[in-house]
């Protein structure tokens, strides 16, 4: 009986280290979507930022990577762009409760453009659909539908 309990006891640890290890391999892939853009970097930047604006949705600032990181003296950084957006009533759902206010660390939400050495352009954002499902209640459903807006977004724009 001591041997089985042992033996459970050593199965259910390995068990956790693996599933742990398992999760900590797969998180970060899962927390980004990242999709190849149908245009080169100048159309994907265009073709997004006229359908932010199209769904209603307000850019609160555009990050230009490019020219940031050049400022600093880097010249090799190359197309990176990043986009902040709102959209005002999600947020002031979100913001009204102060026991929500804890996601203002991943608000506004963001859109990434870059290129890559080749040429190829990939829009990347946070998986917003699979976060939202970790914090439950309002925020969850306000998120959901963040995530449906992002698809529609950039419906045309990314590969499916």
């Amino acid at each position: 009986m001591k041997k089985l309990v042992i033996g459970l006891i050593v199965g259910l640890v390995v068990g956790f280290l693996i599933c742990g290890v398992v999760v900590w391999k797969i998180m970060p892939k899962m927390m980004l979507t990242v999709k190849k853009s149908n245009y080169d970097f100048e159309e994907t930047f265009s073709r997004i930022e006229d359908s932010i604006i199209d769904h209603d949705w307000d850019i609160q600032r555009i990050y230009d990577m490019q020219e940031c990181m050049e400022s600093y003296g880097y010249e090799n950084i190359k197309n990176i762009s990043i986009f902040s957006l709102c959209k005002p009533e999600n947020v002031a759902v979100i913001l009204e409760d102060d026991k929500n206010k804890k996601v203002t660390a991943i608000m506004p939400c963001r859109m990434g453009v870059y290129e890559i050495s080749n040429g190829e352009v990939y829009v990347s954002r946070m998986n917003i659909a699979l976060m939202s499902k970790m914090f439950g209640g309002v925020i969850e459903k306000v998120m959901r539908g963040v995530a449906e807006d992002e698809a529609d977004i950039l419906e045309g724009i990314i590969e499916k």
